[in-house]
């Protein structure tokens, strides 16, 4: 549909048309949002608070909307739009400009930047929709959008993460810290990179991501070379004619100082690049010098050394970049190369002769033999720490197996007495015979007076966790309202309570006498049992701890 005509004063303005009024109401199926929005995400859940508000309150913000073809579309106020939607409004006060599509845009993402909760990523996004239009540049965005230089250019380099990089920043697994650190190294590092950025401890299901400083860390060791510290000349082509000169590479921190404000000097970013150089300068050095003494200066297994190099400990450096004091020579001194290893490339005087008197070969061999000893040691040690450790989880295995056994052998037990205890109760005589009656005193030396009427009232009481009587009234109360033929089952309740629980070894049971007295076990009937109940199910009672025979001498 076409747009409706608006009676107001205009005024141009780089290419905006300003409404003079304040604002009018349009119906909410005139407007429809921009394609162009750098915000995508919303949070459905703050969608919901406003719409909420704006049924409340209603919609105390206008939206700025531009006209078009079909309708309104939404150049600030998608956020209060969406809601408006779910608060189902007739319509929403707007302010109506006339606006081209740069000016659109541009507005859109002035709006969205001035916001704490856009994401950076949408917000580079709409940085790069505004620079691919003719006549914007960093310095433009700069002064329509009030943000820095630097800021910029943090944001439009998170478009260069890798998408698996780029998904976990937008779905906020990684913060903007890890991301700008990532986004400055070259796709092909991202995603060794990023998996630094985890760390799946023994006790995590999950790998946690770590603080952004241990990336940087990582990022500096293994990723950043410095460049003043490169054997080769940084301006020669040849060494590598795909990547051309370093001074003029934009793999590296000094070519965009905004960018790279944290790095310390200047750090190439492509390793493999780097490592190509230093091979092609070392291939060309011995070319020309093949009289240099070849070395390496870490050690590695000989099958992959060059044919002729010294390994670490066969020769000894006499004016290292660490030590600038020279020794003095000897007729074994030659010039060598390091063509492996720390300052690969570098070209420095060494003593080839393990047996040079002027050097101290014994102080070499000396500390060979040490580091062989020691390097023995270590390795014994490790062996034996991983022997301790089998141990120790066996060990550990083996006594979770016999707890879990155990506790399961004690919960059967356990409800076995408490069942016994039961079937007394409900056996109980009317009148004691002489054996019970004895049996019954006899229980009666056992009773612990300490905690014994505190388990009959928990019993009776039941969960009543408001009752204000004590122990002794309840009890008294239900001996009151015990039948007379029930009374010896009282009875027996008062003397065994206290010994349903399994009895620690050495120690007498109680309830396997009562039970060979009151209520031995019945052969088992060939007959099948009866499908109704006979009365009610007993009402389970607390099982008590056992009390220790120490804690029964000072009770008594």
């Amino acid at each position: 549909m076409s747009a409706p005509q608006l009676h107001s004063t205009t005024t141009p303005k780089e290419g905006i048309m300003q409404d003079s009024s304040a604002f009018q109401y349009i119906a909410i199926d005139q407007i429809h949002e921009s394609t162009t929005n750098p915000r995508l995400t919303f949070d459905q859940s703050k969608l919901e608070e406003l719409a909420e508000s704006i049924r409340q309150h209603g919609l105390i913000q206008p939206v700025t909307v531009r006209p078009n073809a079909s309708g309104f579309e939404i150049v600030a106020g998608a956020r209060r739009f969406r809601a408006s939607q779910l608060a189902e409004l007739f319509s929403i006060p707007a302010r109506i400009v006339e606006l081209d599509d740069a000016a659109a845009m541009e507005w859109q993402l002035v709006e969205n930047s001035q916001r704490v909760d856009v994401h950076p990523y949408e917000e580079a996004q709409g940085f790069q929709r505004l620079l691919d239009m003719p006549g914007y540049d960093v310095a433009a965005l700069v002064l329509k959008s009030g943000k820095s230089a630097s800021h910029i250019y943090a944001r439009l380099s998170l478009l260069q993460l890798i998408p698996e990089v780029a998904e976990a920043f937008v779905q906020e697994r990684i913060t903007a810290s890890h991301a700008n650190l990532l986004a400055r190294l070259p796709q092909e590092h991202q995603a060794t990179a990023f998996e630094q950025c985890w760390r799946k401890d023994w006790q995590d299901k999950e790998p946690h991501l770590l603080p952004a400083k241990h990336l940087s860390a990582w990022i500096e060791t293994n990723l950043y070379l410095a460049l003043a510290d490169a054997p080769f000349d940084r301006e020669d082509t040849s060494l590598n004619t795909s990547a051309g000169a370093c001074v003029t590479c934009p793999r590296r921190s000094g070519f965009n100082t905004s960018l790279f404000s944290d790095v310390q000097g200047d750090q190439c970013l492509d390793g493999l690049c780097y490592q190509t150089k230093v091979a092609a300068y070392i291939d060309r050095e011995l070319a020309a010098h093949p009289h240099l003494v070849q070395i390496e200066t870490t050690w590695r297994p000989a099958k992959e050394q060059r044919p002729g190099v010294l390994a670490k400990h066969s020769y000894r450096e006499l004016d290292t970049p660490d030590n600038p004091d020279a020794e003095p020579p000897c007729e074994h001194t030659k010039s060598a190369l390091i063509v492996f290893g720390r300052h690969a490339g570098k070209t420095i005087t060494v003593c080839t002769d393990d047996e040079c008197p002027v050097h101290d070969p014994a102080t070499a061999a000396r500390v060979s033999k040490q580091e062989a000893e020691y390097e023995q040691r270590r390795k014994e040690h490790e062996a034996e720490q991983r022997r301790r450790e089998e141990e120790r989880e066996a060990d550990l295995e083996k006594q979770q197996k016999h707890y879990e056994a155990e506790q399961k052998r004690r919960e059967k037990l356990s409800k076995a007495r408490t069942a016994t205890f039961e079937r007394i109760l409900d056996q109980a005589p009317a009148m004691f015979t002489t054996a019970q009656l004895r049996t019954f005193l006899r229980l009666l030396v056992y009773i612990d007076p300490y905690s014994f009427l505190e388990e009959v009232a928990s019993h009776f009481a039941g969960n009543d966790e408001n009752a204000q009587q004590t122990d002794e009234e309840i009890v008294l109360a239900a001996l009151e309202n015990t039948a007379d033929d029930k009374l010896t089952s009282f009875a027996l309740r008062l003397a065994l309570i206290d010994h349903v629980s399994i009895p620690r070894e050495n120690e007498p049971d109680p309830l396997s006498e009562a039970e060979g007295v009151f209520a031995p076990p019945q052969p088992k009937s060939s007959k099948p049992k009866s499908a109704s109940k006979s009365k009610e199910t007993p009402k389970l009672v607390k099982t008590p701890q056992k009390k220790s025979p120490a804690k029964k001498q000072k009770a008594a």
